[in-house]
């Protein structure tokens, strides 16, 4: 098994703007694409999709979403499991990730401390030492039947890698058991995108403390940002969200991405977006897209040809907004995260 160990000094809160030429990369990075093109290569993919190869366009108006015709990935796809609690519990005879094949890994994360030169020397590396294969088998038991449910250890993950990426349009999603989740088995989605979304600047609303909120979208919800915190604060603090959330059967989905500081143009964070929303029962297939993390963030991939030309701002700001919770519902979701936030450690 491959590894890949890093230290907080390989982090970058700093990415280029859009516009300011091409992205950046890093270690990560090129390891991470370049294991990617590899595998796709030697078969591992059930469909090949090449780097700019996806029809794109920008709907005009004020949300500039990004549409992408991406058939494929709706024919040629696993099914979905059909999900009808949040609290549905993990099945190991059911497809989850402990049934994929030892080739289909690319490489394990490991986090190693940066108080050496010894460990400096392997950051970045594919160093098979055992203190790190011993990290690895210690993660790997620990989640290894865990259900898709996030938990603290998860979404620091998810902001540690969305740090170890130099390229702006790095994205980090997690889709919750009616949400869209099509495995019963915790993971996340991470991807590149090559056109800004939206979301990446749009303004938000402070309502308390480090909580905001995205009213700009056509389904409101929830912001975050790394300015100001650390990545364990943060962490825990979406992690006292969610398991409510799923406490009380919401279902929901994150999205990770660059963006700027809150208030600020210039300034370069990591935004966190947090959608309460209706449940989804059973398996759901819309005409044009479903509604998941990427599609409430404003990226949206087309699975229907005929309908990719037909796209207005007004036909998606209306599919997006049959996701969005009552009113009323919200409202009081809203003061209880509030209350959440204050209490917050």
């Amino acid at each position: 098994m491959s590894i890949h160990t890093y230290t907080e000094d390989d982090w970058s809160v700093q990415t280029t703007s859009w516009g300011e030429g091409q992205p950046q990369l890093s270690e990560f990075d090129r390891r991470l694409t370049s294991s990617w093109e590899a595998s796709m290569l030697q078969g591992h993919f059930k469909y090949i999709l090449q780097k700019g190869q996806l029809q794109t366009k920008i709907i005009p108006g004020k949300k500039r979403y990004v549409a992408q015709l991406n058939v494929p990935r709706s024919q040629e796809r696993r099914k979905p499991d059909e999900i009808n609690s949040l609290q549905q519990p993990f099945q190991a005879n059911k497809f989850n990730f402990t049934k994929i094949k030892p080739e289909e890994i690319l490489f394990e994360l490991v986090k190693v401390p940066s108080t050496s030169s010894n460990e400096q020397n392997v950051v970045n590396g594919s160093h098979d030492d055992k203190a790190a294969r011993d990290c690895v088998e210690k993660t790997l038991n620990t989640y290894i039947l865990c259900f898709q449910v996030l938990t603290v250890k998860s979404v620091e993950l998810s902001l540690e890698t969305i740090l170890l990426s130099k390229h702006r349009g790095f994205h980090v999603g997690f889709n919750s058991l009616c949400a869209f989740a099509s495995v019963n088995h915790l993971h996340l989605h991470a991807y590149y995108l090559e056109h800004e979304l939206f979301v990446e600047s749009c303004p938000v609303r402070h309502l308390c403390g480090d909580l905001y909120e995205l009213e700009v979208m056509p389904t409101k919800g929830f912001a975050f940002q790394l300015h100001g915190t650390t990545v364990p604060k943060l962490a825990r603090t979406i992690h006292q969200i969610t398991s409510y959330f799923h406490k009380c059967e919401i279902a929901h989905n994150l999205h990770i991405m660059r963006g700027t500081v809150f208030g600020d143009d210039i300034s370069r964070t990591v935004r966190l977006f947090l959608w309460p929303r209706k449940k989804v029962i059973g398996v759901k297939d819309l005409d044009a897209f479903n509604v998941a993390v990427v599609e409430l963030a404003g990226h949206l991939p087309i699975k229907v040809a005929e309908l990719f030309d037909g796209l207005t701002e007004e036909s998606i700001n209306e599919t997006i907004r049959s996701a969005a919770l009552e009113d009323g519902e919200y409202e009081a979701l809203k003061a209880t995260v509030m209350e959440l936030c204050r209490t917050c450690h």
